[in-house]
């Protein structure tokens, strides 16, 4: 695979194969319809990316490199002093190594499934032409980010992601709760990138003159030069100025990936057509958080400080967004909750120090989350309700739908020998051999293997309420049917990366991507201890799932149960939707309202009230102007007069201060 090596500076490729099908779509619109609205042309767009970039991330991983290759658009000459004294450089470029290959196979293959599943999903609606362009910029901007060899770029396309999903959460913007999710979710993940930012300038004062050869700066803030990453030996220091850069990064890591307290937007996002949050939620916007934080972690340094805060982070939300899984009556809601607690686990061990490892377990959750939502999407378009509790029996007439989400489901509750199972068990491996130098993880790891029951638990409660039992509970929907090929087919190939995905570090060749993770598995007594335990707590789960939920059985909590509140609570998302809501009104809208007082009444009443004195002046000095010369010859005798006077009273005096 090292003659594939040649096509690293080529790169640049994958993103802008897919900008062509923005352009192409977007400009032909309505005249695109024998393509499907564009859809034919931005899939075999999406398909020529997605060769090239498998390629490019089987070649990085079987042959690792770091091959950046950029050009100049700015360039400052050294002038010894001022703020860049070696010298200032703006580049734009790409950077191949392990993890953009790594992100490369993630977002190319799910991109291109998700758009050929769109061929049958979307095909009775209106606006596809919009649609695909949209989907187009939006892959173009997550492979723009995966590839960035600077933080300057990636922070542009990081930008780019969002836009592109204000636009596709909000496609049916004719629905108003479609709109509000979509501004919810730019507003919400704006508060993370203005952290996001503030972090980039932190790091720049740092390092704008640290490093070899001039400084960071000196060389456009490139993350690695050579053959290594740039900072290598003047990163990991542990000063209050990079701790605190270091959270303002984990800040636009939490609004990207919905992780506490910036997770609300994420649910209310399933407004967005199903292959949107497929796509969201498995290999694009939520995962670009992830990908800063491990990015960050390799290139740059984190303090301590920084990671018990990311592992904090991390752990807590992987919990707290699985309690409130566990009784939403939405099939999508379920899954987007299940988005939230597994990017959890995800920065839990990027926090504990294994970026790789947490890579892992983002490349095997994009498979069975997108075939969790594909597969939720094919029951939607079948029966035309996300409610859980009007489903039911749907195995006997989408017994393939059915198949390929009970393998989804499998994955995601780590059950063996699914790949969900392998990268779920390295996070919390690597977690536990932490435990000892680092007590303060310890709440945090019983919170993500208590996660692990939870998650067994609501996936298996949403198959059983909506594929057990012998007919759906509301016997208005109309008659089930299987999916179209279109559909399938996406579908059957995810869970097939489902079932296997997992087992890729098992091949010699890739056992470099998880240093420190005992990969390939050799496992001791202890990790066979802790694989027992996982799977045990996920079994559990289930077999719990299946005595509330299981052969069409619906449990219904007693009115004057303790239990009532809690379910209240958790439905009510632990009210953060409701108080985020008081804090806009209340808070920043009064805030606002005083704003608009003291612009309105104090700084135009300032302005206004000069105006309108000078114009009272001009006023009188206008009617002095006569036009009559005997008026002018009265103005002049009189000032001459008052001149007189005052020389006959001040004269004196003046004569008597300027003598002396």
């Amino acid at each position: 695979m090292v003659g594939w090596s040649v096509l690293f500076p080529y790169a640049y490729l994958v993103p802008l194969l897919m900008v062509g099908s923005f352009v192409v779509v977007g400009l032909g619109g309505t005249r695109l319809r024998r393509f499907a609205g564009g859809g034919w042309i931005a899939v075999a767009a999406a398909g020529a990316s997605m060769v090239l970039g498998v390629l490019l991330g089987v070649a990085e991983m079987l042959d690792p490199t770091y091959t950046d290759t950029h050009v100049v658009w700015l360039s400052l000459p050294a002038t010894g002093t001022g703020t860049f004294p070696n010298g200032f450089e703006l580049v734009m470029g790409t950077l191949v190594d392990p993890l953009s290959g790594l992100m490369l196979l993630v977002v190319t293959i799910v991109g291109f499934l998700v758009l050929v599943y769109s061929l049958g999903y979307m095909a009775h609606e209106k606006g596809l032409p919009r649609y695909f362009a949209e989907l187009s910029l939006f892959l173009a901007a997550m492979n723009g980010l995966v590839l960035a060899d600077n933080l300057f770029e990636f922070f542009v396309f990081w930008e780019l992601v969002g836009v592109c999903s204000y636009f596709l959460i909000g496609f049916f913007y004719e629905k108003p709760s479609a709109a509000s999710a979509a501004k919810e979710a730019f507003l919400v993940t704006r508060v993370g990138d203005v952290m996001f930012l503030l972090g980039v300038f932190l790091y720049f004062y740092v390092y704008a003159t640290s490093g070899p050869a001039g400084g960071w700066a000196a060389h456009g803030f490139l993350f690695v030069q050579g053959s290594s990453p740039f900072l290598a030996g003047v990163m990991g220091g542990s000063t209050p100025l990079l701790t605190v850069a270091g959270l303002m990064i984990l800040g636009g890591a939490a609004g990207k990936s919905a992780q506490f307290p910036l997770h609300v937007w994420l649910p209310d996002a399933m407004e967005g057509p199903t292959t949107v949050s497929a796509l969201i939620h498995a290999a694009t916007m939520v995962a670009a958080g992830v990908y800063l934080l491990a990015v960050t972690s390799l290139f740059l340094g984190f303090t301590a400080t920084d990671d018990l805060a990311i592992v904090a982070i991390g752990g807590f939300t992987t919990f707290f967004a699985a309690t409130m899984a566990l009784v939403q009556p939405d099939i999508k809601r379920v899954i987007a909750y299940s988005t939230i607690s597994q990017l959890g686990y995800m920065v839990l061990a990027v926090g504990a120090g294994f970026a790789m490892v947490g890579m892992y377990h983002l490349f095997t959750h994009a498979f069975f989350k997108a075939l969790l939502f594909l597969a939720a999407g094919a029951v939607i378009h079948a029966v035309g309700t996300q409610d859980l509790f009007k489903m039911g029996g749907l195995r006997r007439t989408m017994r393939i739908t059915s198949g390929v989400f009970l393998v989804g489901a499998l994955s995601l509750s780590g059950i063996f020998p699914f790949a969900g199972f392998w990268s779920k068990d390295d996070v919390l491996s690597s977690l536990f051999g932490e435990l000892g130098s680092h007590p303060l993880y310890w709440p945090f790891y019983l919170l993500a293997l208590a996660t692990v029951f939870l998650t067994g638990y609501y996936i298996f409660r949403v198959w059983f309420l909506t594929f057990s039992g012998e007919n759906p509970r509301d016997r208005s929907l109309p008659a089930a049917h299987e999916a179209p090929g279109v559909m399938l087919v996406p579908m059957i190939v995810l869970a097939i990366f489902a079932t296997v995905g997992g087992l890729f570090p098992f091949v010699p060749a890739f056992a470099h991507l998880l240093p420190g993770a005992g990969i390939p598995p050799s496992y001791t007594a202890t990790d066979l201890a802790l694989s027992a335990l996982s799977v045990g707590l996920a079994a559990g789960g289930i077999l719990t799932a299946w005595a509330f939920w299981g052969n069409g059985r619906v449990f219904e909590l007693p009115a004057g149960s303790a239990a009532q509140p809690v379910r209240r609570l958790l439905l009510k998302r632990y009210y953060f939707k409701a108080g985020y809501d008081a804090l806009g009104l209340t808070g920043v809208y009064t805030f606002a309202r005083l704003c608009d007082f003291v612009d309105r009444y104090i700084i135009d009443g300032v302005v206004h009230g000069l105006e309108r004195s000078f114009g009272g002046l001009s006023e009188r000095g206008r009617r002095i102007q006569s036009g009559v010369v005997l008026d002018y010859a009265s103005y002049v005798v009189a000032g001459v007069v008052v001149l007189l006077l005052f020389l006959l009273v001040v004269g004196p005096y003046l004569v008597a201060t300027w003598g002396s």
